[in-house]
């Protein structure tokens, strides 16, 4: 379920951008570590700033009033799949030149990495 942001900085569901950054702004004072020593304040500063990251952002807000979290690591999308086949065969190849370190490259520009030439 997604979190309350509009209840986490005390607005309604019609407050204004003004209402929701004054209210962003009261409370973070209110809140923040370097004013208030409560054991609490620091993990409550974080709620609310990010209420206001989703709030003030017209996207994400709309998202929430559909009902999503978009903070929620599954809105980032559907995570990647995973091959179930770990063979050998299915390994890309790599050829040695691939295995030379960056800066070693780099300590040759205009050289194409390569085979080292045969006498």
């Amino acid at each position: 379920m997604a979190k309350d942001y509009y209840a986490i900085l005390g607005v309604g569901r019609e407050a204004t951008p003004d209402e929701i950054k004054r209210a962003y702004r009261k409370l973070a004072r209110q809140y923040h570590p370097d004013v208030n020593s409560e054991p609490d304040a620091q993990e409550r500063f974080k709620e609310i700033n990010a209420a206001y990251e989703v709030l003030s952002d017209p996207q994400k807000r709309q998202m929430v009033d559909m009902g999503a979290d978009p903070l929620a690591p599954a809105a980032a999308g559907p995570a990647p799949a995973v091959r179930a086949d770990r063979s050998s065969a299915s390994r890309t190849s790599w050829t040695r030149s691939s295995a030379v370190p960056p800066a070693a490259r780099a300590a040759a520009p205009g050289r194409v990495p390569g085979p080292a030439p045969t006498r």
